[in-house]
């Protein structure tokens, strides 16, 4: 209840949120957007699945290892510039095979990579205390943002009104990580708890 008051929380949240809406939906419509979209064949498209699996893992395993050497947020801020790039591809190129591929990459990588350092992120903005509640509130993103992609394209007709929106919530979010300080508080027990090591 503490951290919820907080405002970093909400742009925590938010930032959570918009990577969860952008993965889950382009990655679960990435066929329909190859067939459709770039325009190609079944099996090519079906490929889709494969650079989303690459991508994701190579996001958890690159934002996990860097989250180690370099301030958590910026990692976060990191992955949000690689999915910005993936939806300027979608949004504003005329995609071919290897564009879409990369755009979807771009979206895969930054998804996996918050699943991995958000539990860090919100543990080092409000403490190991109560770790499992916060992150736990937080993840209810994951659950908005995999319907709320499908909700969009389906009010506004089709994949492009969401890519505005979750293009928008990305500019939002980079935004939000760059400004996002943590609380005076639970900075100052973290600087007590560094100098006690």
């Amino acid at each position: 209840a503490q951290s919820m008051r907080k405002p970093q929380y909400w742009m925590l949240a938010v930032m959570f949120l918009t990577a969860c809406m952008s993965g889950l939906y382009v990655i679960g419509v990435a066929k329909d957007i190859a067939q459709s979209i770039v325009h190609l064949d079944a099996m090519t498209a079906a490929n889709a699945v494969t650079v989303v699996a690459v991508a994701n893992l190579l996001g958890r395993l690159v934002m996990g290892i860097m989250s180690d050497k370099v301030r958590i947020i910026r990692v976060v801020t990191f992955g949000q510039i690689i999915c910005l790039v993936g939806m300027v591809l979608l949004n504003f190129v005329h995609l071919h095979e290897m564009s879409f591929f990369f755009a979807l990459a771009c979206v895969a990588f930054n998804f996996g990579g918050h699943l991995t350092t958000y539990p860090s992120l919100v543990a080092e903005f409000f403490g190991l205390n109560n770790v499992t509640k916060n992150y736990g509130v937080i993840y209810l993103g994951f659950g908005i943002g995999s319907f709320l992609g499908s909700v969009i394209a389906s009010l506004f007709g089709g994949f492009q009104a969401t890519f505005w929106v979750i293009f928008i919530l990305l500019i939002v979010s980079v935004v939000l990580s760059l400004t996002i300080r943590r609380p005076a508080a639970t900075a100052a027990r973290n600087n007590e708890f560094a100098r006690s090591l």
